[in-house]
Formats: C-alpha cells, sequence, structure tokens
C-alpha cells in the first residue's frame, strides 16, 4: 500500500506542475486512450501448497495502455491491459521455487465526479481475466512440472484524472483485482493460489 500511496502523489504532484486549464467541455462523449506504467503487487501470504508450503508472489511493474469510450457527462467503459507480460518469483517457505507471466485483461465501467472540472476523481467496478503461462521451476522445485490456471475475477477501482487540456489527460488510480488460481505439480493439484493484487500506477491519456 506504500507504493499505492506514492504513485498516486507522484500522479497528482505532475499534475499539479501543469498549469491549470478553465472548465471545458471535459464530459463530452468519445474515445479515449492512455499510455502508462502500472505495478501488479500481489497479496502477501497466497496460500499453502501441498498442505504444507507456504506461497509468496512478488510484484512487478510494466507498461500498459487503456482504451475507453464515454458515454455522457458521468459515465464511461474501458479495456485496461498490459503490453508486455507481467513476470513475478514464487517463493515456497521462503526460497524461490517458480516464476509465472501472465497477461490480466481487466474491464470496468467508471462513474466520474466533478465532469465540467479539470480535475476528476472517479470509482468503477468491472470484471477481470488473466492468462498464466511461462511457468518455470527453480531451487526445491526444479526439474518439476509446475501448472498454474488462468484467473477471472471482480475488478474495483478508484483514481482521478486531471486534464491538461480539453483532450490531454494525466491519470493516477489503482484497481484491486479478486484472483486466485489452481496449481499443479506433474499432474496433480496441490491447491490454489489467492494472488488478489493491487494495480497501481500513472498514465497519460488523449482524448478523441
Amino acid at each position: 500500500m506504500n507504493k499505492l500511496v506514492i504513485a498516486l502523489a507522484a500522479g497528482t504532484l505532475a499534475a499539479a506542475a501543469i498549469p491549470g486549464v478553465r472548465a471545458q467541455s471535459f464530459g463530452d462523449p468519445g474515445f479515449y486512450a492512455a499510455i502508462g506504467y502500472y505495478d501488479v503487487a500481489p497479496k502477501s501470504n497466497n496460500g499453502v501448497l501441498a498442505n504444507t508450503f507456504r506461497s509468496d508472489i512478488n510484484s512487478d511493474a510494466e507498461p500498459t495502455v487503456t482504451l475507453g469510450y464515454k458515454f455522457n457527462r458521468n459515465w464511461s467503459a474501458e479495456a485496461w491491459l498490459p503490453l508486455t507480460k507481467y513476470q513475478h518469483d514464487v517463493k515456497l517457505d521462503g526460497a524461490t521455487s517458480a516464476s509465472i507471466q501472465h497477461r490480466p485483461i481487466l474491464l470496468t465501467a467508471q462513474y466520474h465526479f466533478l465532469p465540467d472540472s479539470a480535475w476528476q476523481p472517479f470509482i468503477g467496478a468491472g470484471y477481470g481475466w488473466v492468462n498464466v503461462s511461462g511457468e518455470r521451476t527453480t531451487g526445491p522445485l526444479a526439474g518439476t512440472n509446475l501448472n498454474v490456471g488462468s484467473g477471472d475475477g471482480f475488478v474495483g477501482q478508484f483514481g482521478v484524472d486531471y486534464y491538461a487540456s480539453a483532450n490531454v489527460f494525466i491519470r493516477a488510480d489503482a484497481r484491486y483485482f479478486d484472483w486466485k488460481s489452481d496449481v499443479q505439480l506433474n499432474g496433480a493439484g496441490i491447491g490454489s493460489v489467492k494472488v488478489n493484487p493491487w494495480i497501481y500506477g500513472v498514465s497519460v491519456g488523449y482524448r478523441f
């Protein structure tokens, strides 16, 4: 959560450094897109595997893209996904034992407050899917076949957009992704991991 606060603060400071703009037609319908940099930070203690080993998944940050459409002054919907796959190391009882890659796709509907202001806080909710791939084993699991299932779940979101002009905006936001995956080792189920990451960062966007 400390990284979440830092990311949101960085977005706010970056926006504050840009000269203010007067209220414009920020709520007009239309498409928008944004490029950003976002950290996927799984919760700590991701579950016990084989009824024995505590699993922990580290965080990773990658460039991302957002594509959305604003329907009216308050409501919009968007898709968010990384430009490159996220990669995480997995520890079992503190020993690095595997790595995984994944590419989440998160869809959210958003409600924007203060639609006539250059500063527009918003909240959102939706659903996400994630495809896990590239499982590799090392350390105590070296030489075994690890399979981590794909997952899906609820997504919650909050953040703020700052419009530097009628078309260009800076965003700082965070999402919570309720994601769990089943795990198999050498074809046998050994439990599941609750990843449940916070996904947070900043982006720069353009309204078409």
